[in-house]
């Protein structure tokens, strides 16, 4: 429909409010198709670079969940920054995303440069600059537009993975690159290079090779991940290792001294509390924290102290059991 030569790579992107210019959209296995002829629903266009990993959008399905059936949006329409429909909105090398209502008008846009984080502001398409109240935007128009901003994150170059740099430049280092990370875990520094979203428990297992420590539930209900953290017990899935780089940090394999085990790992052997044992090692790592905390003397105030520790086999009363016999060993009520 229009050749990327001759059209001026200098026009304005348009406002919200403005008309979306017309342009064929690559979508159905390639075959074009104009723009207009989406009148009647929002749409969500997307201008990208050349080096984007179309594996970041990933996270578009899931806004997509919001709909009921028969209530859908199209499918968010990806377009090179090189493409003649680039040079049409204004967007020529750079990386840019539109919500088109269902007028053909721009309800949403959010440019690379402009904005240092993609936001949703609620803006009145049918007067031109104006703010207005959510009560003006259609469900669907709603949620294109966070439909649109979620794709408008992963777009966003310092949000994401790095652009290439040109190679007479020094390479820039992305938000979320790996690093180097170094944790003192049961008394020696051990360096591993990480992405600032890995947990604490990920860095254990999968990257020290400390699998002591068991993944539960990974959403800190079950206790299996408990470790120590300066001599507290810390739920080792709800924490990121970055933030513990100055911090002692002390696993079920640090317990022991060489073949004598701790004593709460003797107790637990002596009274029985396990049995499949996928629990236990976090179950010892609170337990053993327990008998330094604050805690009242009697059979209950140990199943308070533990309650964040789940048994699905059921070994409680040998839990209890195992905890209180350290407890009166090293002198009765906690320290």
């Amino acid at each position: 429909m229009y050749r990327s030569s001759s059209l001026p790579k200098s026009m304005s992107p348009p406002n919200v409010g403005d008309t979306a210019p017309e342009i064929e959209l690559p979508i159905d296995g390639g075959a074009g198709r104009l723009l207009s002829t989406h009148r009647g629903t929002p749409i969500v266009i997307a201008f990208h670079s050349a080096h984007w990993d179309p594996a970041r959008a990933e996270q578009v399905a899931h806004y997509r969940m919001l709909f009921p059936e028969g209530d859908r949006v199209p499918e968010p329409v990806l377009i090179r920054d090189d493409d003649a429909a680039a040079a049409r909105f204004g967007v020529w090398g750079r990386t840019a995303v539109f919500v088109v209502d269902a007028n053909g008008v721009i309800a949403w846009r959010h440019l690379s440069g402009e904005d240092p984080v993609p936001r949703v502001e609620v803006l009145d398409t049918t007067a031109p600059g104006e703010r207005s109240t959510a009560a003006d935007w259609s469900r669907r128009q709603f949620v294109a537009t966070v439909l649109g901003a979620a794709l408008a994150v992963a777009l966003h170059p310092s949000l994401g993975r790095a652009e290439p740099a040109a190679e007479s430049a020094a390479p820039v280092a992305a938000v979320g690159d790996p690093r180097p990370v170094t944790l003192n875990v049961n008394g020696k520094a051990i360096t591993l290079t990480l992405e600032p979203r890995v947990t604490l428990l990920d860095a254990l297992r999968e990257y020290a090779g400390l699998t002591g420590s068991k993944k539960g539930c990974d959403h800190g209900q079950c206790g299996a991940c408990t470790v120590h953290v300066d001599g507290r017990r810390v739920l080792s899935c709800l924490t990121f290792a970055v933030m513990h780089q100055t911090s002692r940090i002390t696993t079920i394999e640090g317990l022991a001294h060489g073949d004598v085990l701790d004593p709460m790992q003797q107790a637990f052997i002596d009274h029985d509390g396990f049995q499949c044992g996928y629990c236990t090692s976090g179950q010892i790592m609170s337990a053993t924290a327990v008998i330094h905390e604050p805690w009242g003397p009697d059979d209950n105030d140990v199943r308070e102290a533990m309650s964040g520790n789940i048994c699905r086999c059921g070994a409680y009363p040998g839990i209890v059991a195992a905890v209180q016999e350290v407890r009166h060993r090293e002198g009765g009520q906690s320290r």
